[in-house]
């Protein structure tokens, strides 16, 4: 009985984990998505005065991807720019992707060691 039990226990340990698993992986492509999209609009209405990246020198010697590091909240920094909520969500997803590519961290945030490409 007690190995019936345990199988059992296995065996639902086992469905959850994969439920779980199949979730973050949903999740991820979902936010892959949203960083493309991200991407599709900041270059079309922001790389001219930014670049593509954000890199671009403003003219208080600062860059955005520098403002938005050190913003505690990077996408309320973007609200004056950018007036629909999915789509400065989506930029801002575009833009913590090369802050973390880059070795930066948006304030309040642990930094993370990003892979070199």
């Amino acid at each position: 009985m007690k190995g019936s039990a345990l199988l059992l226990l296995i065996a639902l340990t086992s469905n959850c984990a994969i439920a779980s698993d199949k979730d973050a992986l949903q999740s991820g492509s979902t936010d892959a998505a949203l960083r493309v999209q991200g991407k599709k609009i900041f270059v079309g209405r922001c790389a001219q005065c930014h670049d593509d990246d954000g890199s671009k020198k403003l003219p208080d010697g600062t860059t955005l991807l520098q403002r938005l590091a050190k913003s505690k909240d990077p996408e309320a920094r973007l609200r004056t720019r950018l007036k629909n909520p999915q789509e400065r969500h989506s930029v801002t997803l575009y833009m913590e992707e090369i802050l973390t590519r880059l070795h930066f961290s948006p304030a309040g945030q642990s930094a993370s060691p990003a892979a070199p490409r």
